[in-house]
């Protein structure tokens, strides 16, 4: 073997060995039932988001490529789904407002988790590229998040973007535009349950944020 494909080799048995095992579910663990929360307000969710937010793929193997290393967790990678212990989050946060909404209304124009092992892929691969050839997520989607996390390890991130709509039993309507993101780094690409335990903060932290904003 030639020396200069050597360090392109070691990123492509690296990524391979990675994509080839099969990923276990990401659970969720709650044992509050939506019909212990006290609320009964209609939750009624509108999905317009690309249909890249809610699968899950792998990106690509490519080293050139800006989805290289990173993965699209994908709604059903959780348990309860994405969209099902969104809307139990927010059964749980208004059940505690004083007066609570009757029907909530979202627009959910994204919702998408990643888990981002680019720049240790590099790394592995080429000490020359390293974290300089990492694919900032603000590139990706075209939009600022000023995230707290060590680039030069793998991460999964978080975010979400809805229109809300609020009705109340005296027929007031709030209407909001909303968006939160959240990050968590995890130690290695490897570690599978180190991933998993980064994803399930990153969507708890990401559901309390947002229906923290509700109010």
């Amino acid at each position: 073997m030639h020396l200069k494909s050597i360090p392109l080799f070691i990123i492509l048995i690296s990524i391979l060995s990675l994509y080839g095992c099969a990923q276990p579910k990401i659970v969720i663990e709650d044992h509050i039932s939506i019909g212990s929360i006290g609320n009964n307000a209609t939750i009624l969710i509108e999905d317009s988001r690309p249909q890249t937010d809610k699968e899950f793929t792998v990106g690509s193997i490519m080293v050139f490529n800006d989805d290289y290393g990173i993965w699209t967790l994908g709604d059903d990678m959780f348990v309860p789904t994405a969209l099902e212990l969104l809307k139990k989050k927010i059964n749980q946060a208004t059940s505690k407002w004083k007066n609570q909404p009757t029907e909530i209304k979202l627009k959910l124009k994204r919702l998408k988790f990643e888990s981002n092992h680019q720049a240790q892929l590099l790394k592995e691969g080429s000490s020359q590229l390293g974290p300089l050839g990492v694919s900032i997520a603000e590139m990706m989607h075209g939009k600022s998040f000023e995230m707290q996390y060590d680039k030069t390890k793998p991460f999964v991130l978080g975010f979400i973007d809805a229109d809300v709509i609020m009705t109340f039993k005296n027929g007031k309507k709030i209407k909001k535009s909303l968006s939160a993101y959240k990050v968590e780094n995890f130690s290695s690409h490897m570690n599978k349950d180190g991933r998993n335990a980064a994803a399930s903060k990153t969507i708890k932290s990401l559901y309390d944020s947002f229906t923290k904003s509700l109010q």
